[in-house]
């Protein structure tokens, strides 16, 4: 039978984990300010990183730690040295992510529409709809390198009871089920001629690897 003080860490580390939302561990994230998590772009975070991560063309990954039971989970691309809030194009759209703790997602391809070569620099931003009264966002500055290392698996992993799905909210997280049909009715666009899964929101944005996006280790 579990001690008082076994169940009282038991309680902490969970306490801990609701409190933090979300982590981006991999690439490394700009910053972290709890606070500010919930400002956009990149959770407040509007210094670009002096030290950015290699990050690969093809089989990309990225690594979170999951402070919500579910969340609906959205990567975005921005390209350039400093793109401020120009995080026009979708790296995985919208889709359900159950369990709490360690969550890599895999397979990250960036679209060739981008141009994208050898030594340019980039933002990835994670935002998910785990704050009630709107967004949390993390960001990452990146170097695109043929010969960027992976996220070893101590960083990139799946907790236990970690599943995905596809969500029921389609494109922007932080909407509702009714918000997303009523913005897709006046979109003029179907989810199909977006690229896929829960994309009928997004207008101009660019869509990339819509197919594979509830891709994990």
């Amino acid at each position: 039978m579990p001690t008082t003080s076994t169940t009282l860490l038991a309680l902490a580390a969970l306490t801990s984990l609701t409190t933090a939302h979300f982590n981006l561990n991999f690439p490394a994230a700009r910053g972290f300010d709890e606070d500010k998590l919930g400002t956009f772009p990149c959770g407040g975070q509007d210094t670009v990183s002096s030290t950015r991560t290699p990050y690969p063309l093809t089989g990309g990954q990225i690594a979170l730690t999951m402070g919500h039971i579910d969340a609906n989970v959205e990567v975005l691309i921005a390209v350039g040295n400093d793109p401020g809030s120009a995080f026009n194009t979708v790296l995985r759209p919208t889709f359900k992510e159950q369990g709490l703790g360690a969550f890599c997602m895999t397979g990250i391809e960036i679209p060739s529409s981008l141009g994208v070569t050898e030594g340019m620099n980039a933002t990835i931003q994670v935002v998910t709809n785990g704050d009630p009264d709107g967004g949390l966002y993390n960001c990452a500055d990146v170097t695109f390198s043929s010969t960027a290392a992976a996220a070893g698996t101590d960083v990139c992993k799946n907790a236990t009871a970690v599943t995905t799905s596809a969500a029921t909210v389609t494109g922007n997280p932080n909407v509702t089920s009714s918000e997303s049909s009523s913005s897709n009715s006046t979109s003029g666009k179907s989810a199909a001629s977006a690229g896929g899964v829960g994309n009928a929101w997004l207008g101009g944005l660019i869509v990339a690897g819509a197919a594979a996006w509830a891709v994990i280790l």
